[in-house]
């Protein structure tokens, strides 16, 4: 088989294969870029529909207090059936500030206003902001969130009565909300009190004036937790009465990214978010195995941050080891076909140059090409001789043996011939009792040791003294043809053949 054709063909199955293998880990890449848009869409995501619920219970409340104030006001004595449940710790006021005394109010109201009948008439209110959240957004709306649910605590700041409602029961002996009920002589100090969950100044401009608005990150005094705050204007008729605030814990955000349907992919995420002001960053979730970062997107997720969303190159090839694999025995599998078929090709043109009698070549070599070969080899000076070889007496063993001892003659001929001679030499048949020799890098005088090696070998392969043989010999010069050169070296012979035939008479 030709190393160069077996090597050029190697060279190409790898081409292909390494260009399709990279074809599809691009695609693979592309995929996995994708899916970390995706993944980062479902955080963004869980985070509107949850500011759209608190948009909602917004505009529900202001309708609430719009109603309960001009159309359907409490009478004086429900006013005071309400007030019988006020309670105190110390200058706060409020309900359920120590235990659940207020049956129908599932959270805690907290205030430095003593008059009830002025936040009284707000309590039956405080009812939206304990709905069902799955039953919040109105049938008609687009959304169609059905993923993690938040634990979200939601406040109520009041501040046209001054006062605090939390949707969830905290006793007032153990934590009081004094950075919403700071007041300023007249009612709760709202740019203070924003301040203090890093709201700034021009976000707080917005809120006044009928916008919502996010937060820092920041971490929460009551529950300890890094949150973000949501704050959504609660209004009656057109001015401000309070804000609705809807704090999201970092951690329950964190769940509404994890990729549930890949698991394994988890393990190996980073995700974090960067302050767009300071720089800093904010991690979310580390990945279990760290080696470097191979795929990442990154996306706003408020106007303070940006999330990053990166994954490790360990799960990159993890996912794509299967097509490494696929990539390696399609390769093997590919060049073992290849070298199969060059073996066979190799084979078949063989057996079409060989004679099937000696297993020498036969004149089907003489091509073109062959020619220009040696004609090659002797322009740069390397000797090639050409010998002509004739077996003596064929005639008389087919009429006298049979022809299968004149066939059994050639084949020892041939084999001697061809035990004789290097592989880098060519052993002919060209028909009958006909060979010819061409002995690359061989003078003339050095080609009679193959003709004595010949004799050797027929001592042993014929002890009968069955084969007798003669030759000639020529070497090429300059501007000889390989046609020429056999031709002389045919004279020879037959010179050769006569001296012996007068020498026996």
């Amino acid at each position: 088989m030709s190393r160069q054709k077996y090597i050029s063909a190697i060279i190409l199955i790898v081409v292909c294969t390494t260009s399709l293998f990279t074809a599809l880990a691009l695609h693979e890449a592309r995929n996995l870029q994708n899916y970390m848009g995706y993944v980062a869409e479902n955080g963004k995501s869980a985070l509107f529909h949850e500011e759209s619920i608190s948009q909602n219970i917004a505009t529900r409340l202001s309708r609430e207090f719009y109603t309960r104030t001009f159309s359907n006001r409490l009478s004086e004595g429900e006013l005071a059936e309400i007030c019988r449940h006020i309670e105190n710790q110390g200058n706060i006021y409020g309900f359920n500030l120590l235990s659940k005394t207020m049956k129908n109010l599932e959270g805690t109201l907290q205030t430095h206003n003593k008059s009830c009948n002025e936040w009284g008439r707000d309590i039956g209110a405080m009812a939206i902001i304990q709905g069902n959240e799955s039953s919040v957004l109105p049938k008609y709306s687009f959304s169609n969130y059905t993923s993690y649910a938040f634990r979200n605590i939601r406040y109520y700041i009041d501040l046209s009565h001054n006062y605090i409602y939390i949707n969830r029961l905290v006793n007032t002996r153990d934590y009081t909300f004094s950075n919403w009920l700071v007041n300023n002589g007249r009612g709760i100090n709202i740019a203070r009190s924003a301040h203090t969950i890093t709201i700034d100044d021009r976000a707080l401009d917005d809120l006044i004036r009928g916008e919502s608005v996010v937060s820092h990150i920041y971490q929460d005094g009551y529950t300890r937790n890094n949150i973000i705050s949501m704050l959504t204007p609660v209004f009656l008729g057109d001015k401000v009465k309070g804000i609705l605030i809807t704090d999201v814990n970092i951690n329950d955000l964190v769940v509404s990214f994890q990729t549930a349907d890949r698991p394994l992919l988890w393990k190996f995420l980073s995700l974090f978010v960067t302050d767009n002001a300071t720089g800093a960053n904010i991690i979310f979730h580390k990945p279990e195995l760290k080696s470097f970062d191979l795929i990442s997107y990154q996306d706003n997720i408020t106007q303070y941050y940006t999330l990053h969303v990166k994954l490790d190159a360990i799960y990159v090839i993890i996912a794509n080891f299967w097509l490494f694999i696929l990539y390696l025995m399609g390769t093997w599998t590919l060049c073992r076909y290849a070298r199969k078929q060059l073996i066979r090709q190799e084979s078949l043109s063989r057996d079409n140059i060989t004679d099937a009698m000696t297993g020498l070549y036969n004149r089907k070599i003489i091509t073109p090409e062959f020619e220009k070969k040696i004609c090659a080899l002797v322009d740069r000076n390397i000797p090639v001789t050409v010998i002509a070889i004739d077996s003596d007496g064929l005639k008389k063993i087919n009429d006298s043996l049979g022809h299968h001892m004149g066939d059994k003659a050639i084949q020892i001929l041939g084999l001697a011939l061809g035990n004789a001679i290097r592989k880098s030499d060519y052993g002919i048949r060209l028909g009958g009792d006909e060979f010819c020799l061409i002995l690359i890098d061989y003078s003339l005088n050095k080609s009679r040791d193959v003709i004595t090696r010949m004799h050797e070998q027929l001592l042993t392969l014929d002890p009968d003294k069955l084969v007798a043989f003669s030759w000639g010999a020529h070497q090429l010069q300059p501007g000889d043809t390989l046609e020429l050169a056999m031709l002389k070296a045919d004279c020879l012979l037959y010179q050769h053949k006569r001296s012996k035939y007068a020498e026996r008479h």
